[in-house]
């Protein structure tokens, strides 16, 4: 399978990750951002899988749930 983005991008497909938007709030672009690029696709499709209530964590965007996922990963 190919993607092609409306940017004009593309490539491989068999392990793209599509998130809805409407289930993600800013704790979901965090994570996001402190994943190595390798534990990305992982990590969002665990959350696009696994749709949780935010639990606050140490952070103001962290939420517990999420931090036992990435620890789990590191």
């Amino acid at each position: 399978m190919l993607y092609v983005a409306p940017d004009g991008n593309y490539g491989e497909a068999e392990y793209l990750v599509v998130v809805d938007d409407e289930n993600f709030d800013e704790h979901f672009v965090g994570y996001l951002d402190e994943c190595s690029d390798y534990l990305r696709p992982s990590y969002a499709k665990w959350f696009e899988d696994n749709q949780h209530d935010f639990e606050q964590g140490s952070l103001e965007w962290a939420c517990s749930v999420c931090d036992e996922w990435f620890e789990s990963e590191n």
